[in-house]
Parts: structure tokens; sequence; C-alpha cells
């Protein structure tokens, strides 16, 4: 014998649609969690994004000032080695009694006097009124006002500028001859020469330019 069926058509098929909708409105809520869920997710990552590429830009601007100030270091280090190099050089040049001696040994034989003598280091600019009188054995060493020799090729350099009197050109050649056997000297110019009237004779006055061994150059 054939079932039948006493459920009506109308309400299977509200049943049927309540049940589809329910499961359409779980999707949907499982839709929205999960979207919701990406946005937060996607929203931290923007976040954390622009944090990260403002430390970038504020490592980037340290890195840039460090590298200026550092370039500026190594040029005032480069400067500073320079005049260390200078300082150490003015200083390890020809000392003062070395000075006197060369000069004492080239007078030994030598009928000379001198009229000024002036000693200086290269580099090192002394004024003619900060020069001083210095009282040695054979002579008087003073300021002068007296004329100076055109050629100033040689101030680079440790030199002496001596200007004097010889009693006569074999005097003066001997004085300059003892002057290029002394190591410390490495040139000797004669910038001047001419006879002048002393007393009842005549002597030879002269200018001479004394380049010295030194390591300053400036």
């Amino acid at each position: 014998m054939p079932e039948i069926d006493l459920i009506p058509a109308d309400y299977r098929h509200d049943r049927w649609l309540r049940q589809w909708l329910r499961g359409l409105g779980v999707v949907a809520v499982a839709v929205l969690v999960f979207n919701l869920a990406a946005y937060s997710g996607f929203n931290w990552r923007l976040t954390r994004l622009a944090a990260e590429v403002v430390s970038l830009e504020q490592q980037r601007a340290v890195t840039e000032q460090q590298r200026l100030d550092l370039e500026a270091l190594t040029q005032q280090q480069f400067v500073l080695n320079r005049q260390l190099k200078v300082l150490s050089s003015l200083r390890s040049g020809g000392p003062a009694r070395e000075v006197f001696r060369t000069i004492d040994e080239a007078m030994a034989e030598a009928d000379i006097w001198f009229l000024d003598w002036q000693f200086r280091r290269a580099g090192v600019v002394v004024p003619d009124e900060q020069v001083a009188g210095v009282q040695t054995g054979y002579f008087i060493v003073t300021p002068d006002s007296g004329s100076r020799p055109e050629d100033s090729s040689w101030l680079v350099q440790t030199h002496m500028t001596i200007r004097g009197q010889a009693r006569d050109h074999q005097a003066l050649s001997k004085f300059v001859n003892g002057l290029y056997a002394q190591p410390a000297v490495v040139d000797v110019s004669v910038q001047r020469t001419e006879l002048k009237k002393l007393a009842a004779s005549d002597v030879v006055q002269f200018d001479l330019a004394v380049v010295l061994n030194s390591e300053a150059r400036g």
C-alpha cells in the first residue's frame, strides 16, 4: 500500500527556505568575520610599514649627517696634520747653537766683520723691528734699515742674510769658501759687493744670502 505524505508542500518549502537562509547567514557571518580579520591585519601591516618607513627615513637622515660629520672631521684632520708637519719641521730645523758654530768656523781665517745678521726659519716671517742685537765673540749683530737684495727666491728656505765688511776681496772669498765647507750650509749667494772708504783704507762691503739645511718647507 503506498505511503501517504501528510506534510503540506508549502510547509516543506518554507522549512527548506529557512534552512537555506540560515546557512546563507552563517556563510555571510563567516565572510564578514574573515573580511574584518583581513582588514585588521592589513591595517596593522600598513601601520607597521609606515612606522618602518619613518624609522628608515630617520636612520637615513642620521647616516647622512654622520657622513657629513665624517667628511668635516677628515678635512679637519688633514689640515691639522699639515700644520703638525709644518710645526714639527720648523722645530727640527737648524738650532741656534749650530748656526753660531757654522759662522764661527767659517770666520776662523777670514778678516771680516758683520754689520747686520738675520736668521729665519722656513715659513716664519719676523718683522725687522723684532730683530734684537746679539753680542758674539767676533761681532755685534744689530738691525739695519739698509737696502735688501732684490732676488728673494731663497726666502722660502731656512736662511741667513749677512751684511758686513771684509778687509779685501780675498778675505771675503775665504769667508764664502768657509761657509761652503760647513755641512749645515746648502748654498751661499753673494748678493752685492761694494768698495767703501774706512779710515785710511778701502774695505769691501758685501751682502750674502746663506741657505741652510732644513726639513721645513711650509
